[in-house]
């Protein structure tokens, strides 16, 4: 499968099930149900659709097509709630819009964003859940040949970690969801479940991923398509353990921990030793070409373990995103680039924290607008409150825009260098500051033209180091939000950012403080429209 095909195929499934077999936890989409509806003829039943390889790869493919919704990874998920924290915002005090609203910490359960990302999610939960249950029932799964037995196998696994991302995702926005590992069959299903204890729904999203890295593939640098690798599944799971063993808001309104926490970081040491061992993945020598990979829509599987495939052939929303326009330097609409209106901003105060001759700072942070002729012009004085994250910059991106807005830039789950910082971190929580946990902290420094981190340092001063080190290396990928909330950190982070900013310029842009509540925005609201049709859904504390 090539480049980009497997959002093409993907996006198709949608037309080619029953009702039964695409629908969500709650109800189907809109959207689905629209174009269920445009082409009875087309319909596959369940019964007689998993009967061979290619239809269980499309069905398959149909769980990945979620991934590359606006209301997922092309949008929502990887860009508006990721934001506000002490490295980035969105521009703008003024709570008058969904954008402002949501990142600002003014969100209410009426959001519609919120809802949408919900119901997406449990969408491809339900899609996942059909896969499961018939690849398995196939006869060729029993009877098939070696390699189509080695096929299914994989596309077993993919849909079980699917599966895992996405109620790991529901997990991080929402805490306690409701649990379904089934496929829905019909409308009088009992579908108005209670929240699961999340403790419970970890277990479920670990064992997923567990089985998913036994049988999907290591990749490989001639690797041309954007599915699941082993190391990539071996990494979110990594992950996945240290939030299971961080902070988070519980339905008490405090934030807690597991009592067995440190098992859990053990277990994502576990996970990052075999990716490393396995010299499957290694660092790009320049931090600043992995960004231009993205930007030119080149893949690089060494460094660049896990993405969304985001593609539309004539620029539409579907199936696209808004990386490098929302999140890129403001470019004038009449450039050659094409329009960024730059909503995502950073501020000049973590310009200021990167080390002296750090090779990451320019490229992370761009102090410049792009004008109407492609020219760059820096911000200067009070403009210093519109620099932009810099890793997507429109001039980067090389060809002239399909849409003003959408671009086909994929979002990057997972890279190896994220993978070294999560063994740093892990080993220090189990084993204090090893030589294991300075060198692979180090090896991301070396990247960016760095000193060695200073031996010795306790274990406190160890971590608060990884602190500004993951915010160096992984700036505006997505991680800074959910890594504070982990880490007990987020409120009074925002907090001193803004008490900082104001001390930089009493004028500077930045409510965050004003609005953030601890114990409470940690998490998103239940959507209410889900809760109106649900009455077994409670509510998230002080919402």
């Amino acid at each position: 499968m090539t480049y980009h095909k497997l959002t093409a195929m993907g996006s198709a499934i949608c037309r080619k099930l029953t009702p039964f077999a695409a629908a969500g936890l709650m109800m189907m989409s809109v959207a689905c149900e629209k174009q269920l509806e445009e082409d009875p003829s087309s319909y596959y039943a369940v019964n007689t659709f998993f009967k061979n390889v290619n239809q269980a790869t499309m069905a398959t493919m149909g769980v990945y097509d979620i991934l590359g919704e606006q209301s997922t990874y092309g949008f929502y998920l990887s860009l508006a709630y990721a934001i506000d924290t002490d490295i980035a915002q969105v521009q703008g005090n003024v709570l008058n819009d969904e954008k402002r609203i949501l990142a600002h910490y003014g969100v209410s359960p009426t959001h519609p964003w919120l809802r949408e990302t919900w119901r997406s999610l449990y969408i491809g939960i339900d899609r996942a859940n059909l896969v499961i249950q018939k690849i398995p029932e196939m006869d060729l799964y029993k009877n098939g040949t070696e390699d189509q037995k080695k096929t299914l196998d994989r596309l077993l696994g993919e849909a079980k970690f699917l599966r895992g991302l996405y109620y790991f995702d529901l997990v991080r926005l929402w805490g306690d969801v409701p649990l379904k590992t089934t496929p829905t069959q019909s409308p009088s299903e009992q579908l108005q479940l209670p929240r699961t204890d999340r403790e419970k729904v970890y277990d479920q999203i670990i064992t997923d991923l567990k089985e998913a890295a036994a049988t999907v593939p290591w990749n490989s640098a001639k690797a041309q398509d954007e599915r699941v690798s082993k190391g990539a599944v071996k990494g979110i799971l990594a992950r996945v353990y240290l939030y299971r063993g961080g902070y988070s808001l519980r339905q008490d309104a405090t934030m807690k921990r597991p009592e067995n926490y440190r098992q859990y970081y053990d277990s994502a040491l576990t996970q990052t030793k075999a990716i490393i061992a396995s010299g499957e993945h290694l660092l790009n020598p320049s931090y600043e070409q992995v960004f231009r990979n993205y930007c030119s829509l080149k893949l690089e599987p060494k460094e660049s373990m896990f993405e969304v495939a985001l593609f539309n052939p004539l620029g539409q929303a579907a199936n696209s995103g808004v990386i490098g326009t929302w999140n890129s330097p403001l470019c004038d609409a009449a450039s050659p680039y094409g329009r960024a209106n730059s909503f995502y901003v950073t501020h000049p105060l973590f310009q200021k924290t990167f080390e002296k001759n750090d090779l990451r700072r320019d490229v992370a942070v761009a102090t410049f607008q792009i004008d109407k002729n492609g020219g760059v012009v820096q911000l200067t004085g009070t403009n210093d409150a519109k620099w932009a994250p810099g890793k997507w910059r429109r001039n980067w991106q090389g060809t002239a825009p399909k849409d003003p807005n959408n671009t086909d830039i994929n979002w990057v789950l997972l890279r190896y260098a994220d993978v070294l910082l999560m063994q740093a971190e892990a080993e220090n929580e189990v084993n204090g500051p090893t030589a294991v946990a300075y060198n692979a902290v180090n090896e991301v420094r070396r990247r960016a033209g760095l000193p060695d981190l200073t031996a010795g340092l306790s274990q406190t001063a160890f971590f608060n180091a990884l602190v500004d080190e993951r915010a160096h290396e992984l700036c505006f990928e997505g991680f800074r939000k959910w890594d504070l909330i982990r880490w007990n950190m987020l409120g009074a982070k925002i907090r001193a950012t803004q008490a900082a900013l104001k001390a930089y310029r009493a004028a500077f842009p930045y409510v965050a403080g004003d609005n953030f509540q601890d114990n409470k925005h940690e998490l998103f609201p239940i959507p209410q429209r889900e809760r109106d049709e649900n009455p077994s859904l409670t509510q998230n504390p002080k919402y």
